[in-house]
């Protein structure tokens, strides 16, 4: 016994090793112009980010050359502030039609493929990594310990999207089946959607779920099943920021946070309707950020949606339970 105390002390001494430690802070943004000023990646770095997600358009591509989309993808990594917020913490991420190679292109780009390693690359995907040898650039991650996991959870919503007005696949059947599989029986306490363009606002006359209507009710019904966890959505695309809540389809408030733009400049209208909104949009330069306190049996959410400045603008707090 006097040999196994010593032991168990130090092992109670040991701190958590990175991958163990809870999440607490998360940034993201989306509509990032490579050859604008960026100072917005060093207020995003002041909020401490653990991880930052990417929600598409990281870069203005549109090209069928690769060799343009590559320089425009390292113009973006070179960027001192970005670089700072790779050094600090784990960057993730998905693309938009415009780094998916041409404006509100889907499954018709006939360079889909190779531009999916492209972003692979300025993701810093493993050369080895399945993510490279699947049709479409969705993905997840878990991070935290057991009781006070996050699971990621990185749609594509342009490699396999049929034509707007067509009513038909925005994800494609081996991505459904997946994102089934990524909710149901899921380790995780907290679980964060990523699209990069909108689920719920469904009035505007821009790229959004709403546009497949099929598609926006198979995942509501989806996210509504009693063995599928709460969720957070993300999204971006829209050069404007605003949350918005369905407190209807899902048996819990479902809350999406849409972050847009990073360096773009505003977009939409201060009078754009969106009748699951939660105050007014924000159209001026933002980012987006998550907060996890752990404190309480179910997960207490703060998402805020932050100024160049890191200044937030617009907020809400919500626990994530049923």
């Amino acid at each position: 016994m006097t040999r196994i105390l010593p032991l168990l002390a130090a092992l109670l001494a040991t701190p958590l090793s990175a991958a163990e430690e809870p999440l607490t802070r998360i940034a993201f943004g989306s509509c990032f112009r490579e050859t604008k000023p960026a100072p917005v990646f060093d207020a995003i770095a002041a909020t401490q980010p653990e991880w930052f997600i990417w929600l598409g358009d990281n870069v203005y591509g549109d090209t069928e050359d690769m060799a343009v989309l590559r320089a425009k993808y390292q113009v973006a990594t070179a960027l001192p502030g970005y670089a700072a917020l790779r050094a600090s913490c784990r960057v993730i991420g998905t693309w938009d039609d415009h780094d998916f190679g041409k404006n509100d292109a889907g499954n018709e780009y006939p360079m889909r493929r190779e531009a999916q390693q492209e972003l692979l690359d300025f993701l810093e995907e493993p050369a080895a990594s399945p993510r490279r040898q699947q049709e479409g650039v969705y993905w997840s991650y878990d991070q935290g310990p057991e009781g006070k996991k996050v699971r990621f959870i990185l749609l594509d919503t342009r490699y396999h999207r049929d034509p707007i007005g067509s009513d038909g696949t925005l994800l494609g059947e081996a991505q459904w089946k997946w994102l089934e599989s990524q909710l149901v029986g899921s380790p995780a306490q907290v679980h964060v959607i990523a699209s990069s363009i909108q689920v719920l606002p469904a009035e505007h006359r821009f790229e959004k779920w709403a546009n497949f209507p099929k598609e926006r009710a198979r995942l509501l019904a989806l996210l509504a099943r009693e063995d599928v966890p709460p969720v957070i959505l993300l999204s971006g695309d829209r050069h404007v920021g605003e949350i918005s809540a369905d407190r209807e389809s899902c048996g819990y408030p479902l809350h999406e946070i849409t972050s847009s733009s990073l360096n773009q400049g505003g977009g939409g209208s201060d009078s754009e309707p969106n009748k699951l909104r939660l105050g007014p949009n924000f159209r001026a330069l933002n980012f987006g950020t998550l907060s996890l306190d752990w404190s309480r049996p179910a997960p207490v959410v703060t998402a805020a949606l932050r100024d160049v400045n890191g200044t937030p603008q617009r907020a809400v707090t919500f626990e994530l339970q049923r």
